[in-house]
């Protein structure tokens, strides 16, 4: 649908530049006719897709609708249980230790 009405849009700029070119009278009539056909297959494919599109809306507007499933567990609970424990957990002393060790001792000078 976008294409179709993006494509008559460009027909309707295309058509106008034709009337505004100073062109012979047999050529002006040429070009317009192939401009309108082409108008034409373009709204109909516009006017097809639409007619699918509410088609289709009406046919998922009537198909029951499922019933939203309510959750025994919280949601939170839920995502713990299906995360899988990792193999290696970090030891809780780790805040004590400095982050950057020096074998150097500080200039006493």
């Amino acid at each position: 649908m976008a294409s179709a009405q993006w494509l008559l849009t460009r027909a309707a700029r295309s058509e106008s530049r034709i009337y505004d070119a100073n062109l012979q009278l047999e050529k002006q009539l040429a070009l317009l006719d192939r401009v309108s056909v082409q108008r034409v297959r373009l709204e109909r494919s516009f006017t097809a897709a639409m007619r699918e599109f509410k088609q289709l809306q009406k046919d998922r507007q009537a198909r029951p609708q499922p019933q939203p499933v309510q959750p025994a567990q919280s949601a939170r609970t839920v995502q713990a249980s299906q995360v899988p424990h990792p193999d290696y957990v970090m030891s809780e002393g780790t805040e004590t230790h400095p982050v950057f060790c020096s074998t150097l001792t500080p200039d006493s000078r």
